[in-house]
């Protein structure tokens, strides 16, 4: 559950209010989970790490969706052409269900394919890390203030920028001095 705030925090500002499509947060979310499940991982360090390699899943499920937008609106266009030549009712159900059902099929069958390349890769680079994460002294309040950033870009208000920024050279300042 902890890592699953973390993505809702860090997707935030990629949830645009318009017709763009999101990242698909909930590929990234169940692949993080699978892995932290897989490998018993559970301290922040740890869910940093399965949360970095995962989060190329949301954008590349939210192309595959775009993909599957398109090719459906093409199927729209060529039934609706079909049933003005014939004069046949509409029936929207059937669409429907198709769609759903090649949505399922492609979207499971590559989610598939993707988990099991990410079991077989963090399986390699997972005991390369595992001595810098475990002595990680990270913690879930600080993952969550990164994630957190997410939050404060959607504001998209300038001012909430320059203040993130500030505090971040601050910070770093801090951190060197």
């Amino acid at each position: 559950m902890r890592l699953c705030i973390f993505y809702e925090l860090f997707w935030l500002d990629a949830i645009p209010a318009g017709t763009q499509i999101p990242p698909n947060a909930a590929a990234a979310t169940l692949a993080g989970l699978s892995l932290m499940h897989v490998y018993s991982l559970s301290t922040p360090a740890e869910a940093l790490f399965v949360a970095a390699g995962t989060s190329i899943l949301a954008r590349l499920f939210a192309a595959l969706e775009g993909a599957q937008r398109v090719v459906e609106n093409i199927v729209f266009s060529r039934y609706a052409a079909a049933r003005q030549r014939q004069r046949a009712p509409f029936q929207p159900g059937r669409l429907v269900r198709r769609a759903l059902v090649n949505m399922v099929l492609i979207q499971g069958v590559a989610f598939s394919v993707a988990l099991a390349a990410l079991v077989a890769l963090f399986a390699v680079a997972l005991p390369p890390v595992w001595p810098y994460l475990a002595s990680s002294k990270a913690t879930w309040g600080q993952l969550w203030i990164l994630g957190s950033l997410g939050a404060v870009l959607s504001l998209r208000y300038r001012p909430a920028y320059v203040t993130l920024a500030g505090g971040m050279g601050v910070a770093v300042a801090w951190r060197f001095f």
